[in-house]
């Protein structure tokens, strides 16, 4: 039984990608996720320079996603996050610039796709209704 709870954690990690389950952060983390590979553009053929590349676009994207936050313009309703809720989203952040830095390997121009429940994959925000949970996939062009 746990071998086969480890074996299912192993295959949904190394299938890459990363599950944004809450309604409020998918908008959050999907816009996070394309101004990354948005700046890095066409990735450089050497990996070194291919790193400092991703490397630099998130940090800019992540000091604008932060900026957001510290000015009051992430938003629940009506009413600006609380710094509990919006810790959750550094931990899915974090997870993004994590996957895509893992997936940016080839001298290839890049893309967000959404990895829906049932599977299917889109173009992110084309999903065919409201979603609680999506997959956020790092795709070459």
């Amino acid at each position: 039984m746990m071998f086969g709870m480890l074996f299912a954690l192993a295959a949904a990690q190394s299938a890459g990608g990363v599950v944004v389950e809450d309604t409020p952060q998918i908008g959050i983390a999907t816009r996070h996720a394309r101004c990354i590979v948005r700046q890095v553009g066409i990735a450089p053929a050497a990996a070194a320079a291919r790193a400092a590349k991703v490397a630099e676009a998130t940090k800019g994207c992540r000091e604008f996603t932060e900026g957001d936050f510290t000015q009051g313009r992430v938003m629940l309703g009506d009413r600006p996050v609380n710094a509990r809720w919006w810790g959750r989203m550094r931990g899915t952040l974090d997870a993004i610039e994590a996957d895509i830095a893992t997936a940016i390997v080839q001298p290839k121009q890049y893309k967000i796709i959404w990895e829906l429940p049932d599977g299917s994959r889109v173009d992110a925000y084309n999903a065919p209704e409201p979603l609680k949970s999506v997959k956020l996939l790092t795709v070459p062009l």
